[in-house]
């Protein structure tokens, strides 16, 4: 009696639901059609923006957008099949046969509603996608009404007659969010895995995909349903390998490598927006090669307590920059500085703009002799007595002599000679726009770099020497071009506009 009693209340459930599928089914008919799948490829917004070298190469890849993590879109050919195939199964296991709308499965969820059972939730890919495309729907967490179920199966049936299979598995791989802010396939394989999506194991896909009904699971959870789906496929691992492999995956925060990092302060400074792919005038593989080169010279002299250093390289002719290398990259003691806009004292490096100016003014010429031996200068706060860096005195030497040994105290003599105004307003004139202050306020150690100056300054004014003293200045982009935000009069060494 108990027996047929169930199987007529079973029965009659069963017809309920069918009639309730039958009216919903006719409330689907019709509608907007949905966008083409390119569409959605390209209007996807990425949360990275891209720089490019002089030959169109991605050279440094940064995060602009906040709002979540969106990395490049992935096609599916490019995605582990034992992603693909635990995805479909813990989603959607008749996703290839149904045409948007799991009928079976809708009918059983309206059924076990009717008889007081739980609500569980019937959508498939094809409407969980929908769903995702749907600007009007409210978010993820919040339960949706039966009207916007409504408008996500009869999108779902739409897109199932305007887009293939592998479009639509294509399209949910890439929009669908795994965990926290990690949006898409390529951003939760990188950021939990640390690899690209092709190279995901099983065991790896089986947890991937049991974070997409419950992105913030607990690591137990997540291992748990990860567990249910990889028997169900048959796959060969342990509850435990599982455990294991969730507590280290998402026991801890997740972090998302760029794929390719050679020049991060160039990027701060050209990439503003998220999607945009600014060319530069760099040369990836001489960047490459310039910061190989920067860290084997930084461990040569590391016993002189030198920790790091910056490189510019530009093309005399065109003023365009090569290479830019702020410090030396992860080693560096602080890698957000950038070594090449930050003022530094300038040393040696000035005395050939004096003797250049001391040439040009006829008051000395290449052959004239200069005494290098010990003197005292009386200021107004004492005697200024320069030393030669060796400590020792060469006597008479010739200008030649003088500036290739890079003597101090000839140095000194010059600018008595030129004047410390003078020499001060020649350095700004030729692009050391850091020294504002008047002659006298240097003094006599002007000659020997005291005041600051940047690298970029330096090899502006160097580049004027290559070009018999004409003056340009540098850029970071081809010609004719800005970058986001920047006023056309800025230069480095000025701050940002």
């Amino acid at each position: 009696m108990k027996k047929r009693l169930f199987l007529w209340t079973a029965a009659i459930l069963l017809l309920a639901a069918s009639a309730a599928v039958w009216i919903v089914g006719g409330m689907l008919r019709g509608g907007p059609p949905p966008p083409a799948f390119a569409q959605v490829r390209e209007d996807r917004q990425l949360s990275e923006a891209f720089l490019l070298d002089r030959y169109g190469r991605v050279i440094h890849e940064l995060r602009v957008d906040a709002s979540g993590r969106r990395l490049q879109w992935v096609a599916l050919g490019d995605v582990s099949p034992a992603v693909v195939r635990a995805v479909i199964r813990g989603e959607d296991r008749r996703f290839r046969e149904h045409g948007g709308v799991d009928w079976l499965a809708a009918a059983g969820a309206i059924a076990r509603r009717i008889a007081g059972d739980p609500l569980r939730g019937a959508s498939t890919i094809t409407m969980q996608l929908a769903a995702r495309m749907d600007r009007e729907a409210r978010p993820r967490a919040v339960r949706r009404t039966w009207e916007e179920k409504i408008r996500q199966a009869r999108t779902a049936l739409r897109i199932e007659e305007a887009w293939t299979k592998d479009q639509i598995l294509e399209a949910y791989l890439n929009l669908i969010t795994f965990r926290g802010e990690l949006q898409g396939v390529a951003a939760a394989s990188r950021g939990l895995f640390g690899k690209d999506p092709a190279g995901l194991t099983d065991e790896e896909a089986y947890l991937l995909a049991a974070l997409i009904p419950a992105g913030r699971a607990r690591p137990e959870q997540a291992a748990a349903r990860a567990w249910r789906l990889a028997r169900s496929l048959e796959g060969e691992t342990t509850l435990e390998r599982l455990r294991f492999l969730a507590e280290e995956r998402l026991g801890q925060p997740y972090f998302v490598q760029p794929a390719v990092a050679l020049a991060p302060h160039v990027a701060r400074l050209l990439l503003a927006e998220g999607g945009r792919r600014v060319s530069s005038t760099l040369d990836g593989d001489l960047q490459r090669q310039v910061l190989e080169i920067l860290r084997r010279y930084l461990d040569m002299i590391r016993d002189r307590n030198v920790q790091d250093g910056a490189v510019l390289v530009a093309d005399n002719r065109t003023g365009g920059i090569l290479a830019y290398v702020g410090n030396q990259g992860p080693g560096s003691s602080a890698p957000f500085v950038d070594g090449i806009r930050a003022p530094r004292q300038a040393g040696s490096t000035l005395k050939p703009f004096l003797y250049g100016l001391a040439l040009e003014r006829r008051i000395l010429t290449a052959a004239s002799i200069l005494e290098d031996a010990p003197v005292e200068i009386p200021t107004p706060a004492g005697l200024y007595v320069p030393e030669n860096y060796t400590n020792r005195y060469s006597g008479p030497v010739s200008v030649r002599t003088a500036l290739s040994s890079s003597l101090n105290v000839p140095a000194v003599r010059v600018l008595g000679m030129v004047g410390a105004e003078p020499f001060a307003l020649r350095l700004r004139d030729i692009g050391f726009s850091g020294i504002r202050k008047d002659g006298e306020y240097y003094g006599w150690s002007l000659a020997l770099g005291s005041a600051d100056v940047t690298l970029w300054e330096l090899v502006t004014a160097y580049r004027a020497l290559a070009n018999g003293g004409r003056t340009g200045a540098l850029s970071l982009l081809p010609a004719g071009k800005t970058p986001p935000g920047w006023k056309t009069s800025w230069q480095p060494g000025s701050g940002r506009p």
